[in-house]
């Protein structure tokens, strides 16, 4: 009656999706089978049915859940149903069709016959030119951090993408920007900032030379490539490299830069991109530990049957997860009341907290304040202040970063304009460094 009605009001060329729900995933709920019997019934009433999952926060699908588009398998099952019964209602697929080879393949293999996307256009605006041009390469990664809708618990409740540093700015953006002209401009750090830096750099006319101490891009970055649940930064890890290897930019690997080469040189601009080491906390014994970015990059592997982590932020957790799907039973100690505090707080953390709550072999711990570690286990404070301790074959120390900031320093030599960005300035994420990166490159 409601469809048929906004007919009446708007013509009957006026189209109309209907969204509900594919199947509610309970006994005696909702079922896909209704779903189709519903999509039957709407044919001459609606032009279009969406298909999404019964709960809100999973409809903007994390890198926790492995499939690429987790619901697609909704669409499908309506679909053929539909083309099996002769009925013609376009059902549309919804969740993760950031990419358009996963819409292409959806729609040719019969599974759907639209897909709909909303975080696609928030990191490409462009998204449809680059689709229309074939430049699908171009595509800039969704990192599905969902940081679209509120980047943590602490920052101001206002919408942010990681990976396009001027959402939100639009309106605004071209009376930011000064006008500038071509420099000879050197960026010290092939990590993200360093890479976009040099990539914004590169289209506001500078001359770029990249020095990268090690033998290959990424920085910290690479650490994705051993993580299983990390897969949407090693794409866009592996998106910056290939845009560098396209572009004019000057790459130097395995060149450690010195003041002294960029003096020689003579450059108009150096941008230090030196980023961040772990931080090491004053706790007795602290020697003990390794890095969680050591256990990520696989510079050290965990051996033992059983670990401790020492910080339970979303770092921390993650580390766990990783840990505990390889079979460590892995214990996190987090200081605070809360898990992850820092991590987005929005369609993101009940997803977060589901995946860790998940793995059998992790047990975190709140309100525990660690006051020693030795080769055998660690000491801490419980939340009543009673002493405990818990055995350990390896402890993990995931206290946070410390910013590279006096390497960085080091390079602000006489003559050159002089920026550092990105970890070595204020530690953060790669939706800070990305927008550091941006007003970077615009101000150069």
């Amino acid at each position: 009656m409601v469809c048929d009605a906004i007919k009446a009001a708007c013509g009957k060329d006026f189209l109309i999706e209907v969204c509900i729900t594919g199947d509610d995933m309970v006994e005696g709920g909702w079922t896909l089978d209704d779903s189709v019997a519903f999509a039957k019934m709407g044919v001459g009433h609606f032009d279009m049915l969406q298909l999404r999952c019964p709960s809100i926060d999973p409809n903007h699908p994390t890198t926790y859940q492995p499939q690429a588009t987790p619901w697609l398998y909704m669409a499908e099952y309506v679909k053929k149903a539909l083309v099996r019964d002769g009925c013609d209602m376009p059902i549309v697929a919804i969740s993760g069709f950031t990419h358009p080879d996963l819409g292409e393949a959806a729609i040719a293999e019969g599974k759907c016959d639209m897909v709909a996307m909303a975080r696609a256009f928030i990191s490409n605006p462009n998204w449809g030119k680059l689709v229309q041009e074939g430049r699908g390469e171009d595509i800039v990664p969704c990192l599905r951090c969902n940081k679209c809708h509120k980047s943590s618990f602490k920052d101001p409740w206002a919408s942010v993408c990681s990976v396009n540093p001027i959402f939100g700015l639009e309106h605004k953006i071209e009376r930011m920007i000064p006008q500038t002209t071509p420099k000879k401009v050197a960026i010290i750090g092939g990590g993200p900032a360093g890479m976009r830096t040099a990539l914004f750099a590169l289209e506001r006319g500078h001359d770029v030379t990249l020095y990268e101490k090690e033998a290959a891009l990424g920085g910290l970055l690479k650490c994705a490539d051993n993580v299983p649940f990390k897969w949407t930064l090693r794409n866009f890890k592996n998106y910056l490299v290939r845009q560098i290897e396209k572009s004019p930019v000057k790459v130097l690997l395995n060149t450690e830069a010195t003041p002294e080469l960029l003096a020689r040189e003579g450059y108009d601009a150096i941008v230090a991109a030196v980023g961040s080491e772990p931080l090491i906390p004053n706790i007795p014994g602290v020697e003990h530990t390794i890095s969680a970015v050591s256990v990520y990059s696989g510079a050290c592997q965990v051996t033992t049957d059983t670990a401790v982590i020492i910080g339970g932020g979303e770092i921390g957790m993650e580390t766990g997860m990783f840990l505990a799907r390889q079979g460590i039973r892995t214990t996190v100690l987090e200081m605070r009341d809360t898990l992850a505090a820092d991590s987005t707080p929005v369609h993101f953390y009940s997803m977060f907290m589901e995946a860790w709550q998940a793995e059998e072999n992790l047990h975190p711990i709140v309100n525990a304040t660690v006051i020693g570690v030795t080769p055998e286990g660690v000491r801490y404070r419980d939340e009543t202040g009673a002493e405990q301790f818990i055995a350990a074959g390896t402890v993990i120390l995931s206290a946070g970063m410390k910013a590279k900031s006096d390497l960085a320093m080091s390079f602000a030599i006489p003559g050159p304009a002089f920026r550092m960005i990105g970890d070595c300035d204020k530690v953060g994420n790669v939706q800070k460094c990305t927008r550091a990166a941006y007003g970077c490159a615009m101000n150069l």
